[in-house]
């Protein structure tokens, strides 16, 4: 039983670390995002999987009963007596810690996209001015704004500041761009990598990952926006345009996006999609179809798992 929890132990590492050493920007979009939303639910799922370890199997362990037997008034008495350390203390904490981490990253983030969404809702209604391309909301705001909302109704914005700042083929091309993102069902997968980050924030790399999935989803809208256009160097204008400004209103998917713009600009500068070998992208969505399964598998296996009794050690 060891062995095999060691496998898959193993399995997930080498899984959650493989997309870091690989080029997925040079995969089809969509393929790379699969990846990278599986990474981040892996360590999401693996984070859950230490908790319920900690909580369940850790009390079971001859380690356990050993560290909670520590007497720290017989061993170290001036800590015991000055500072009130307690085995008791660190066994309960390596117990309860990591559960409470997650489920408070899990309410934080719940709380400020809630607070994002009130602020955005409001932010709507008192600065909406009219509507613009393609059924875009037009806003009276001094910051360029090119976005689409996460969640709720969805909304494509453009601040005055934008109109004054972009060409008509510009426009265009930043509009097209955000509206890849409503009708190719990006908003949903946005959300997702929100909460799955939440959950894994304590593991390394999980930023880099966050980053990996808005990247691809980017990059896919470009994509999106130049089959409708037939404008790559438009967008990556507009696309230069965004990255300079500043404003990061949350519950909006900015056109400057939160990934690597210099890859974005020079896929755009190239034509607008840039793939590798034949043999790469097979390979690439061979790993996905693996990592999509194996986050599947870890899901419906955790909760039998975590209702499984421990097998119960003998205490030294």
């Amino acid at each position: 039983m060891i062995a095999v929890e060691f496998a898959v132990v193993v399995g997930l590492t080498v899984l959650v670390a493989l997309p870091h050493r690989l080029p997925l920007h040079r995969v089809s979009p969509l393929v790379a995002a699969s990846i990278w939303l599986s990474a981040l639910a892996l360590r999401a799922l693996a984070m859950s999987a230490l908790a319920v370890f900690l909580f369940v199997y850790l009390p079971s362990t001859d380690l356990f009963h050993v560290v909670k037997g520590w007497c720290f008034h017989a061993v170290m008495p001036f800590m015991a007596t000055h500072l009130g350390f307690s085995g008791h203390v660190f066994a309960d904490a390596a117990i309860v810690l990591p559960a409470l981490a997650m489920a408070a990253s899990a309410l934080w983030l719940a709380a400020v996209m809630a607070r994002a969404f009130i602020s955005l809702s409001v932010h709507l209604r008192r600065r909406s001015i009219g509507r613009g391309p393609h059924g875009s909301v037009i806003t009276d705001e001094s910051e360029f704004v090119v976005a689409a909302t996460v969640a709720g109704p969805a909304h494509v914005l453009v601040s005055q500041a934008a109109l004054e700042a972009m060409d008509d083929q510009e426009l265009e091309a930043s509009v097209t761009h955000e509206l890849g993102h409503v009708r190719r069902r990006h908003r949903p997968i946005f959300l997702l990598g929100q909460l799955f980050s939440a959950l894994a924030r304590p593991l390394p790399g999980t930023a880099s990952a966050k980053r990996g999935l808005s990247l691809s989803l980017e990059r896919d809208a470009d994509e999106y926006s130049v089959k409708m256009t037939r404008d790559p160097l438009s967008l990556a204008s507009a696309i230069c345009k965004a990255a300079a400004a500043r404003h990061r209103m949350p519950a909006l998917v900015h056109l400057a996006g939160s990934g690597d713009v210099t890859t974005r600009l020079e896929t755009l500068l190239g034509g607008g999609c840039e793939r590798g070998s034949r043999l790469g992208e097979r390979g690439a969505r061979g790993l996905a179809i693996v990592m999509v399964t194996a986050a599947i598998a870890l899901s419906t296996s955790l909760p039998a798992w975590a209702t499984t009794t421990p097998p119960h050690s003998n205490s030294l």
